[in-house]
């Protein structure tokens, strides 16, 4: 793929952007900068993505200086004028841009404007339902699925990555192939996310099908971990000098950064190797850490180790746990590890987790041709070829806070309430799934409002006022004020209130991975779909 400002041909653009609004001195800016284009002295956005899962609660797996000080100076920082959805669909707006110019070069104007085109958004697995929804909402906003005959579709980067893995062993003439009843762990190693999903290949001819296994895990333990220790393990070694250094000089971009990444792409092909001086200007004294002649950190073997150390720790750790989940929920084995994602292409980690595996019951381990590419193909093929997983496992329990006859001794007082139709007493916010009820008044609007709670117990609470219980958001719909409710609708005069109360029925659908990663609403009165609804989220 040809990027701007890219020197060479790279399968990936950074997700960079500049604001010529926050560099008005910068004469080579005609406009926003974004990707190869932004260089290190501009005041840039990176690792935006991140940003957009900031209300997630620090999990198990996750790097513990993910939101610490090291992004106030500069990684994931945001502009005054913009939040993260709108960095994110300012990006997005760039590269949808570019797609179009790209693709005007391999047909005419007319043909391009009358061919429909799928748009496949790649999301993480372990991402928040608000996060997937802000990202969706963005590329939207960007562009995609704008055009006539357009759509826009997201898809889970495990199972992206599965779709495009899977299918290549499944080639008869491939060197490994998959057979029927394998068992096979897709570990995804990105920038800022590993995601875990294990799947059964269930059959490979005439067509592969496979399904999920157990349910996935993930964290945010990526490779950007270890730019972040680095940044950390620097201020602590060469204090102000470095902590208080500009951006430009340390950034995401940067020569210093460039080069960090070649350190880490290379580092574990030779064991002890020296390792290449990071250059930035500093102006200190000559020491341990720093060569004042060649204007450079210098890092050891063992240093760059103990920067990979906690990281490699961590997905390590993701990896035994769903292990032991197929153990535990099926009674199987992992067959093989199938190692994908831009940090999936690491020496380093290849040869960690190739010796956990030989000593965990000789587990095939395999890095497949351009791991970093894997799920961008996957995606494709999943738009292309239609193949998706057979059945996938909810990572979460989804339900709504309804009302529930009043048990005495048993539900808390603070909850009860008299309803207004039946006089019955009522108690509140308890977790369950179900048809449900309404009031309402004939000849006025008619307007749904439902709290969407989610929980991560293998066995969900009652009450929502549990502290394992997130609140996902809330979904509206409404109805005109003319529409029939059909013969189901009942009625009362209610003494309370001095007036007849009128009931119908309806039922709220939840789709989950309808053709996309998303959550979807509708409403259903008699069996009829009778308005769509979209899911509203707090502002945090």
């Amino acid at each position: 793929m040809n990027w701007p400002g890219d020197p060479g041909t790279s399968f990936k653009t950074p997700t960079r952007i500049a604001y010529k609004k926050e560099n008005p001195d910068n004469k080579d800016m005609e406009g926003d900068c974004w990707g190869f284009e932004v260089f290190p002295k501009l005041t840039s956005c990176s690792w935006t993505k991140l940003l957009l899962d900031k209300k997630a609660a620090v999990e198990v797996y996750d790097d513990p200086t993910l939101f610490s000080e090291v992004t106030t100076q500069g990684m994931m920082r945001l502009p005054a004028f913009r939040d993260a959805s709108g960095v994110c669909e300012d990006f997005l707006r760039k590269l949808f841009e570019h797609l179009l110019t790209e693709l005007h070069k391999e047909m005419t104007e007319s043909i391009l404007a009358n061919t429909p085109m799928e748009c496949w958004i790649t999301l993480p697995a372990i991402w928040s339902d608000e996060a997937k929804d802000a990202t969706l909402q963005a590329a939207k906003k960007a562009g995609f699925g704008a055009r006539p005959g357009d759509e826009v579709f997201t898809i889970a980067e495990p199972e992206a990555a599965a779709i495009a893995a899977l299918k290549k062993y499944a080639a008869a003439d491939s060197l490994n192939p998959v057979k029927p009843k394998e068992n096979i762990l897709i570990l995804d190693c990105g920038g800022g996310t590993v995601d875990i999903t294990t799947y059964k290949i269930t059959q490979v001819e005439p067509r592969l099908d496979f399904e999920e296994l157990c349910v996935g895990i993930g964290g945010k333990c990526g490779s950007t971990y270890i730019d972040r220790r680095l940044h950390v393990f620097l201020s602590e070694k060469l204090g102000a000098a470095f902590k208080h250094a500009s951006w430009a000089l340390k950034g995401p971009g940067s020569n210093f950064m460039n080069t960090f990444e070649s350190v880490k792409r290379n580092f574990g092909i030779k064991k002890k190797a020296r390792v290449q001086g990071l250059p930035i200007k500093l102006g200190i004294l000559e020491s341990e850490y720093y060569d004042d002649d060649d204007r450079c950190v210098k890092l050891s073997y063992d240093d760059v180790e103990r920067l990979f150390a906690p990281v490699i720790k961590e997905i390590i750790n993701l990896v035994e746990n769903q292990v032991q989940d197929v153990k535990k929920n099926s009674g199987g084995r992992i067959d093989r590890i199938i190692l994908v994602g831009g940090f999936g292409s690491s020496p380093y980690l290849f040869n960690a987790l190739e010796e956990w595996c030989t000593e965990n019951g000789n587990i095939t381990l395999i890095k497949p041709e351009h791991p970093q590419s894997a799920i961008v193909r996957g995606a494709a093929i999943r738009g292309l070829e239609g193949i998706a997983p057979r059945m996938k496992r909810a990572r979460r329990h989804y339900g709504f806070a309804i009302s529930m006859e009043f048990r005495d001794g048993t539900d808390p007082e603070s909850t009860a309430y008299i309803d207004d139709f039946d006089g019955e007493k009522i108690f509140s916010d308890t977790f369950r799934t179900q048809d449900v009820e309404m009031s309402y008044t004939p000849g006025e609007p008619v307007y749904l409002t439902m709290r969407l709670y989610s929980c991560g117990l293998n066995t969900p609470p009652e009450y929502v006022t549990n502290p394992r219980v997130d609140e996902v958001g809330s979904i509206v719909a409404s109805f005109d004020r003319n529409y029939d409710f059909g013969p189901n609708i009942r009625s009362t005069y209610s003494f309370k209130l001095g007036k007849i109360v009128y009931k119908f029925p309806h039922q709220l659908q939840v789709r989950f991975g309808n053709k996309g990663e998303n959550l979807q609403f509708k409403i259903l009165v008699e069996g009829r779909v009778v308005s769509e609804a979209v899911i509203e989220f707090g502002q945090h």
